[in-house]
Formats: C-alpha cells, sequence, structure tokens
C-alpha cells in the first residue's frame, strides 16, 4: 500500500533526484543562509564565540597593569593633636578625616596567569570549531529538508495521477456495467481503488504540508511550490580513495577534536606553572588630611611582592589535566577516523544503491507497462476488473519504489559529499555516467 510506503520515503533525501535551484522553489542558498542567520542553533553558537572572545580579552587584562583609586570619608569622634618643639601643632586624626588612594599593580612574572591567557584563547578557538559544527549540522538539516519537501512533490503528483486512472477505471467500469458487460462486484472494487487512491493523496499532502513545515522552521523563509523533478543520472562516483584523498582537513568535527587537544595542552601548562612563584610590583599615592607626624598631605610608596602558594589541590589539578589531555588525544584520532568510515560508509552505499535505483525504475517501467496492458485487456473483454485494479495498485507501488529507491541513492550522495566537506554538485575526475 502507499501509506508505509511514504513513511519509507519521507526518510531519505533527494537531493541529486531534484534540481538545487527548482524552477519555483528558492535556491537551497536562500534557506541555508536563513538558517545560518536565524536558526536558535546557529544565533547561540555565534553568540558563545562572541563570549569566548569576550574572555580571552579578560584574561589577557589581567597580565596588564590595573590602577585601583579609592577615597574615604571618616568621622572621627574626638580629634588627636599634637604639638612638638618647633614643629607647632600636628593633626594626628582629624575629627573629619578625608582619604584618598591610588594603587598601581604592575604583574612582573606571572607564568600561570600567562598560560591561562593561552588556555583562554584555545578555549575561543574551540567555540569557533564548535560554530563550525552547528553550522555543518544545520547545513545537513536543511538540505535534508530542502529536498525532502521537493520529493514530496513528486509522490504527490504520483498520488494524483494514480486516482485520476483509478476513477477513469470507475467511469470505465460503470459504464460496461450500464451496458450488461460488467458486474456490481466490478464496480464496488473500482470504487474501493478510487477511494484508496484518495487517501494516497491525503497522505501526500499531509507529507508536504509537514515537510514544508520544517524546512521555514530550520531557515524562516517559507518554501514556494516545486515544479521540476529531473532524475539522477544514475552516475559512478569514481574511486574510493579519491574520495578519501579528496577529505577536507579542516571538516567542522576534526577542528573541534583538534581544538578540544590544544585546549587540554594548554590547560595542561597552565596547571604545571601554578607551581611557579608569581611577581609583581606596585606603586601606591596616598592623599589625606590625617597627616600624622609628616605634615604632609600626599605620601607614596614603592614594593615588590613574590608570591608563591602550593597545596595538594594543585598536584590533583595537574593530574586532572593530564588525563584530560590524554583523552583529547583519543578524541582527535577518532575524529579523524570516523569521518574516514563516513566516506567509506557513504561510498560503498552508493554502490547498492545505483543497483536498486536501476532495479526500481525497471520495475516501475514494467508495473506501468502491465496496468496499461490490464486496462487493455479488461476493454477488450479478455480481462476481470480485479486484474485492473491489482495492475494499478502495483504500478503505483513501483513508482513510490523507484522514488525511494532514487531519494536513497541521493541521500547517499549527499552524505559522501557532506563527510568530505565538498559542495553538493562536486564531482570527482572518475565520475561517469552509467549507461
Amino acid at each position: 500500500m502507499y501509506r508505509p510506503a511514504l513513511a519509507t520515503v519521507a526518510a531519505a533525501v533527494a537531493t541529486f533526484v531534484l534540481p538545487s535551484t527548482a524552477r519555483a522553489l528558492q535556491p537551497i542558498d536562500t534557506f541555508l543562509a536563513g538558517a545560518r542567520t536565524n536558526h536558535p542553533d546557529a544565533v547561540a553558537a555565534d553568540a558563545t564565540y562572541r563570549q569566548r572572545e569576550a574572555e580571552v580579552g579578560q584574561a589577557r587584562g589581567r597580565l596588564l597593569p590595573s590602577l585601583t583609586a579609592r577615597g574615604t570619608y571618616t568621622h572621627n569622634q574626638f580629634e588627636v593633636k599634637a604639638t612638638l618643639p618647633g614643629a607647632g601643632e600636628l593633626v594626628i586624626t582629624p575629627q573629619n578625616q578625608v582619604d584618598a588612594l591610588f594603587l598601581l599593580d604592575v604583574p612582573i612574572v606571572d607564568l600561570a596567569s600567562f598560560a591561562r591567557y593561552g588556555a583562554q584563547k584555545k578555549q575561543a578557538e574551540l567555540a569557533d570549531a564548535v560554530r563550525a559544527q552547528t553550522r555543518r549540522a544545520l547545513e545537513e538539516r536543511v538540505v535534508r529538508a530542502y529536498y525532502l519537501y521537493a520529493a514530496t512533490a513528486g509522490l504527490g503528483q504520483t498520488a494524483e495521477r494514480t486516482l485520476e486512472l483509478a476513477e477513469k477505471n470507475k467511469k470505465n467500469v460503470s459504464d460496461k456495467l450500464e451496458a450488461g458487460l460488467a458486474s456490481p462486484l466490478d464496480l464496488e472494487r473500482a470504487i474501493a481503488n478510487v477511494e484508496r487512491a484518495k487517501q494516497d493523496v491525503a497522505d501526500a499532502v499531509l507529507s508536504k504540508t509537514l515537510s514544508a513545515r520544517a524546512l521555514e522552521t530550520l531557515s524562516r523563509i517559507a518554501p514556494e511550490a516545486v515544479t521540476a523533478l529531473p532524475e539522477d543520472d544514475l552516475h559512478d562516483e569514481g574511486t574510493l580513495d579519491a574520495w578519501v584523498a579528496a577529505i577536507d582537513p579542516n571538516l567542522p568535527q576534526r577542528r573541534v577534536a583538534e581544538s578540544e587537544r590544544k585546549l587540554a595542552e594548554a590547560s595542561r601548562d597552565a596547571a604545571k606553572l601554578t607551581f611557579v612563584p608569581a611577581l609583581s610590583a606596585q606603586a601606591q599615592e596616598r592623599l589625606t588630611n590625617a597627616t600624622g607626624f609628616t605634615g604632609r598631605v600626599g605620601t607614596y610608596a614603592l614594593s615588590a611582592t613574590l608570591s608563591f602558594r602550593f597545596d595538594f589541590g594543585q598536584v590533583a589539578q595537574l593530574d586532572a589535566a593530564k588525563a584530560a589531555q590524554e583523552a583529547s588525544l583519543a578524541r582527535a584520532e577518532g575524529a579523524r577516523r570516523s569521518t574516514e568510515d563516513a566516506v567509506v560508509e557513504a561510498y560503498h552505499r552508493i554502490a547498492a544503491s545505483l543497483a536498486k535505483a536501476r532495479a526500481a525504475r525497471a520495475q516501475a517501467r514494467a508495473a506501468d507497462k502491465a496496468a496499461s496492458i490490464a486496462e487493455d485487456r479488461y476493454a477488450a473483454g479478455t480481462s476481470t476488473q480485479l486484474d485492473v485494479t491489482q495492475a494499478q495498485r502495483d504500478a503505483f507501488s513501483a513508482n513510490v519504489g523507484r522514488i525511494q529507491a532514487d531519494l536513497d541513492l541521493a541521500q547517499s550522495r549527499a552524505v559522501l559529499r557532506l563527510a568530505t566537506g565538498k559542495p553538493l554538485s562536486f564531482r570527482t575526475s572518475g565520475d561517469r555516467p552509467s549507461p
């Protein structure tokens, strides 16, 4: 029956069955741009990257001199004065005391902070790689939704044609019944066939509506109608070695794994450098009306600080950083291998899908011819209405199977190109059309 087949077909992608720019449907680049700009995942990834960039500036600021200014007003219960010979009266503590403090802190040697700054830059690089990975995932979802929407138009056309044939057959049976050349059973079978075809049309309309909604949700752009449905030319994909060699070394998933490895190394270095003392210098200027025995409103002080801190938590932190680095190395190797595995799998799936697509097309042609023969034989009185109904059902199922086979092939082609980081129109020099 049509409905189970339609549910299976809806899971496939019609990348090469349909044109990238259908006559009325907007170009796929329009939807890709819309998804990159408007989809919440893309917006969140962009915001996260900007956050990490700001955190890099924050870490850089900790390595630069800092200035602190503070003003204080204090009302003391008692005023303290002292009179010294030859110095006159000195105000030690005024009743209304005003202080202004300016402090300049200059880091001189702080290797741990420098290492943390480097780690923060690696964190920003990782966020950029994750953003690219998010966009790649969105691109795949948009491609699937775009061509699925276009494919549902083909399914709808097939369902409409089947309904037209069923209604035509019902009219022929009705005419023959009036002429006494058919039985009421034949008419009821023809009516049942029409109603089944109407259900197929309803399923096709539903699939088209839902696929259009999914595409609009991804891109925030409402798709227009589809009018062109060319077929795949069944070309071969060249050699597997050529596709493996064509893998983009900067694939987002590889970039993410490599960025995680670099971040783990930077974090390990930062953990090591926490055992190194830090040296800084300070310059302080103090203005006050509590001049004390100096009798001066303004005084300054210069100082240098050498600090060192140790606790057993630092040792555990270093061990954790080393373990994280080892894990990142394993993930980087796994990412490299998984990208190659995806290419190998997609390549071999294409070979299987090509055989299935050729067979499905031959089956559809034979089923269409059988349906036509059954109609002619029924009109000539040498066949039954059951033969016509069954032949029409077989033809419809065969055509749905043909679409499904083409979509499976298209999906494998799209996955192969996405796995290598190539555009959907990319072909290797070894590609050749199938005879």
